[in-house]
């Protein structure tokens, strides 16, 4: 019975994602944004990445726990598909800034937390530089434990923490 249920949740989230996809292309004449918002909402639907947007950035968030093996800084093959996704779609639009940014939850001491996010940024960067994204395009950036979603102690409230946020937007003409 409760598989039933998390079956039905995906199924809807899935349904959801490809909605909100759908009606993204429909708006892609808009702005090179939107149709780069509307091809990582089709590309990335399938995935845990959730796509935002503010103004004229848009933020790919991924949990850590899809991303890198626990307490590591190797990228697990969820994580590198997420990523070859992204990558796809950076070639695709060179005339963008990618900020990889890591979050961390608060266990551990604050300096580690940063040291390990700022690690595993630098993964992400390097990954996307080998495939074939301009280094000059992209920063690495170790958020650490500086800015939780969820001030909850508890481990749905750390793993919320814990993520791999690319803010991706475009660079002046």
């Amino acid at each position: 019975m409760m598989q039933d249920i998390r079956g039905i949740r995906v199924v809807g989230l899935l349904a959801a994602a490809l909605l909100l996809a759908v009606d993204a292309v429909a708006d892609a004449a808009k702005s090179p944004v939107d149709a780069q918002e509307a091809s990582l909402r089709i590309s990335l639907a399938p995935t845990a990445a959730v796509i935002t947007r503010e103004g004229e950035a848009l933020k790919v968030e991924f949990p850590i726990r899809l991303a890198f093996v626990p307490d590591g800084m190797d990228l697990l093959p969820t994580g590198k598909q997420m990523l070859d996704i992204l990558a796809r779609s950076l070639r695709s639009r060179e005339h963008t800034q990618v900020v990889v940014a890591v979050y961390t939850d608060a266990i551990g001491s604050a300096e580690f937390n940063q040291q390990q996010s700022l690690a595993r940024a630098e993964v992400v960067v390097k990954y996307l530089g080998d495939r074939s994204i301009a280094g000059a395009r992209l920063i690495a950036r170790g958020v650490g434990e500086s800015a939780p979603l969820s001030a909850e102690n508890t481990p749905a409230g750390r793993d919320l923490n814990r993520r791999l946020q690319v803010i991706i937007t475009p660079l002046s003409s």
